[in-house]
């Protein structure tokens, strides 16, 4: 078992082409096997993730491969943004950016937020399609 504490990884980042610097916790870079990673955002007022997307052979791309994207806010409100279209999503809001998709995120409130980012190649979900059964699990009533 392996246990990351908060700050073991800690970075402040300004990342593409943002506002501000963003604080970054990047959650087992270095040893995890999953083909995802997964980080923790923390955006205080006025910082923002820059537009960018993701997608093998694009020049355009800010990284070499391919990845969808999966935003979750866990605190504070945050405006996401694709191009023109805007969406506020709040604490247990969550967007989908598929490969490919220019998104970004910015905090625009006056309160600190926080995220859960989680990336990596576009894929079919490992789940089965049949149910919950699979993994032992059963729905309460």
């Amino acid at each position: 078992m392996r246990i990351q504490r908060r700050g073991d990884n800690a970075h402040d980042w300004r990342l593409y082409h943002g506002q501000g610097s963003v604080g970054v916790e990047w959650y087992f870079k270095e040893t995890t096997r999953l083909a995802c990673s997964v980080m923790l955002y923390r955006l205080d007022p006025g910082a923002e993730e820059g537009q960018h997307f993701h997608l093998d052979g694009d020049a355009g791309s800010c990284t070499p491969n391919s990845s969808d994207e999966i935003y979750v806010v866990t605190s504070g409100e945050v405006v996401m943004t694709s191009g023109d279209d805007r969406a506020v999503l709040r604490s247990g809001d969550s967007l989908y950016a598929p490969a490919g998709t220019l998104h970004g995120v910015r905090n625009e409130s006056s309160e600190p937020a926080e995220l859960v980012l989680i990336f990596g190649p576009p894929g079919s979900h490992p789940r089965p399609q049949t149910g919950t059964e699979s993994f032992g699990l059963s729905a309460l009533s």
